[in-house]
């Protein structure tokens, strides 16, 4: 299956099941004009429906790959990650994400994209490099960014020196 019919049918799933869902990842970011490639469908799900939607995927032909607390991982006909919204910070996310993404599905705000970024490249050092250029991309194409948000989040983790370099190397 490719990545198109995975989010057609994740997405059709979720929507018939009242399963809030929001685009992250590679697909998130092509949300905002990004051609970087991508295998799999990253999701942001609320924590109460996280059983309900790892229900469905392995009743519609998915198998599970991994799960903790903060994700489920899933691969079969398609290669889907959940990343599971427990915080209020995350929450906040997924309830303020953006209506109209591709086959009308959600997508995070720009702002909490980076954040999300940030959170991850910290958690996996490998993913540093493709996440702060991912970061590069998201600064250099959105204009009028909420830099105090995008700060919050960097805070959160250390790294505001290091996205207001990269927020920097944009301006010059």
């Amino acid at each position: 299956m490719d990545l198109r019919n995975t989010l057609k049918l994740v997405h059709s799933l979720f929507s018939e099941n009242k399963i809030d869902h929001a685009l992250i990842g590679g697909l998130g970011l092509s949300c905002y004009g990004s051609t970087r490639a991508t295998i799999d469908l990253d999701l942001l799900i609320h924590e109460n429906n996280r059983n309900c939607a790892k229900d469905l995927l392995l009743a519609n032909g998915f198998s599970m790959d991994y799960e903790s607390e903060e994700v489920l991982q899933f691969s079969g006909i398609g290669y889907v990650d959940l990343l599971i919204a427990r915080r209020p910070i995350s929450q906040n996310i997924l309830r303020n994400s953006n209506s109209g993404g591709p086959e009308g599905i959600k997508f995070v705000r720009a702002e909490d994209l980076i954040g999300l970024k940030i959170q991850a490249y910290k958690n996996d050092r490998t993913r540093e490099f493709q996440d702060k250029a991912d970061i590069q991309f998201l600064i250099e194409s959105i204009d009028n960014l909420d830099w105090n948000l995008i700060k919050k989040y960097a805070d959160l983790f250390g790294e505001w020196d290091k996205i207001n370099e990269i927020k920097s190397k944009n301006k010059s």
